[in-house]
């Protein structure tokens, strides 16, 4: 009688245990699935029935760059809260945007930041800092280079940078082609952020080309939704190289060792810059110089997430604003017309007069309704309390969806329309009674709260500047881009994906 060997044994029992391990996976699937939808804390909540057993929806509509038109589309359909996640709420009234982002204890917040934006550095900064009580450390130094008072330091490296533009526009914005305003603007807020954040001296704007450094930015911002992904399924960080292009992968680390680089140079340097910027207040003239390596990289990344907050949001708004007044020509012509008659020359324009100007801050606060810089939804975990009107147990991951909220009517007429009337007082000769019931309450661009945007004031001068000084010297025809449609043309990932926008430059 023969025997069996360990290969037959082998072959004889895997398919039992193939069918044991199989039949396992689906009960325990099935048993995960049924615990979510009837016994998770967040199982009362109404949503789709795919996004509560699983973050394929979240996960799918990021990918795709759709994630804020989807949360719009589910906050319509099942109500002001919906489960978009097994452990995730959305909610877009601004009860709710008080209740998660304005609650706060001794000027802390309660609803406490999730780690979407630790990208694994070992230090969180400032701006993505999670903990209370590091971030209230770190803003006692450089809260004060917000201040009206800094703020007004840095008006003259904001002018240059400005004039710079335009200057550059003299020289080759008339072209019958026209200038692509994507890689132009980024150039230039990319240029003046790194100056104002630690003295980083880059020529993209006045070369009028890119670099490796650039593109590399650019290149990030798909790389940083799957790492952020990646948080909720394992598995798409694993498949980031799959979709990211090796160059980018490649250029990463040699981003970092430049801002490295950089922040030493800058430190070396203290007491002895050119000009006022942020990092005068994390390290004084007065200060000894970073003692360990922990506190060198914490200085590293309060530097770098300084550059990027000047950054990013300013590119984005000076885009808006553009693509908005060529789509717009009517709003072009009476800002235009307001802005030449309040000026007798170029050198009179000032922060201080434009601030007066009505036509100009209702364009862009309409451009900042329209077109929302943040799209993430800034993301907070519930300590358990109630979010307008509705007990959210503690643990679950609120959010806010203000894409929704400065786009639904409940708020705003006319909500999907470009509209600057509706800033209007009702003492302005275009004031339209059309939108005298407006809720502006659902008006937060910069947030609110405790970890409400610090450098909005410098940002609203910044734009007004850029748009004054643009419209007073030139004529703007555009070429190709402005007829695209935000809804149909525009996608985000950690940023904004826009249609290429070309435009003209005709001195006046």
């Amino acid at each position: 009688m023969g025997t069996l060997s360990f290969f037959d044994l082998t072959w004889t029992w895997s398919p039992w245990l193939l069918w044991v391990a199989a039949s396992a996976t689906v009960a325990s699937a099935i048993g995960r699935s049924v615990y979510l939808l009837y016994f998770h804390p967040a199982a009362k909540f109404p949503g789709p029935k795919l996004a509560a057993i699983s973050y394929i929806p979240y996960c799918y509509h990021w990918i795709r760059g759709r994630y804020p038109w989807f949360q719009e589309q589910v906050l319509r359909e099942y109500g002001h809260v919906v489960r978009v996640g097994p452990n995730e709420l959305v909610f877009f009234t601004p009860q709710a945007a008080t209740d998660i982002y304005g609650a706060s204890v001794k000027h802390q917040e309660v609803f406490l930041k999730t780690d979407l934006m630790d990208f694994g550095a070992g230090d969180l900064g400032f701006i993505w800092e999670s903990d209370p009580a590091k971030r209230k450390a770190v803003a006692k130094k450089i809260l004060p280079a917000f201040s009206s008072k800094a703020t007004k330091e840095k008006e003259p490296l904001v002018h240059a940078y400005l004039d710079l533009f335009v200057r550059r526009m003299k020289e080759v914005g008339g072209r019958p082609e026209g200038l692509p305003m994507n890689d132009w603007l980024l150039w230039l807020a990319i240029d003046m952020a790194a100056d104002l954040a630690y003295g980083r001296e880059l020529t993209h704007l006045k070369d009028g080309k890119t670099s490796d450094f650039v593109e590399t930015i650019r290149g990030t911002s798909f790389v940083g939704t799957l790492v952020q992904l990646s948080k909720r399924v394992t598995i798409i960080g694993l498949l980031a190289p799959v979709f990211v292009p090796l160059r980018v992968m490649r250029s990463i680390p040699a981003v970092f060792k430049a801002n490295k680089a950089e922040v030493q140079a800058r430190i070396d340097k203290r007491g002895k810059t050119k000009h006022p910027d942020f990092m005068d207040y994390m390290i004084s003239p007065e200060d000894p110089p970073p003692a360990s390596k922990k506190e060198l990289t914490h200085i590293e990344q309060v530097a770098f997430q300084m550059f990027i907050a000047g950054f990013d949001p300013v590119q984005i708004t000076f885009y808006a604003v553009l693509f908005f007044l060529l789509k717009s020509p009517k709003a072009r012509a009476i800002l235009t017309e307001e802005i030449r008659s309040a000026f007798e020359s170029y050198e009179d324009i000032t922060p201080e007069a434009l601030a007066r100007l009505k036509y100009l801050n209702a364009f862009i606060h309409e451009t900042l309704r329209v077109h929302l810089t943040t799209p993430t939804g800034m993301p907070r975990l519930s300590p358990g309390a109630v979010v307008d009107g509705v007990y959210v147990p503690k643990g679950i991951v609120v959010q806010l969806s203000s894409f929704t909220a400065m786009r639904h009517e409940r708020y705003f007429a006319d909500p999907l329309e470009f509209r600057p009337e509706r800033w209007l007082p009702a003492d302005h000769a275009l004031y339209d009674t059309r939108y005298a019931n407006d809720n502006l309450k659902a008006f937060f661009p910069f947030s609110l709260g405790p970890r409400q945007c610090t450098g909005r004031e410098i940002a609203w001068s910044q734009t007004r500047l850029f748009l004054a000084k643009v419209l007073w010297t030139f004529e703007l025809e555009g070429v190709r881009g402005h007829d695209k449609s935000f809804d149909d043309d525009f996608s985000v990932h950690v940023m904004w994906n826009r249609p290429e926008l070309y435009v003209r430059f005709v001195p006046r």
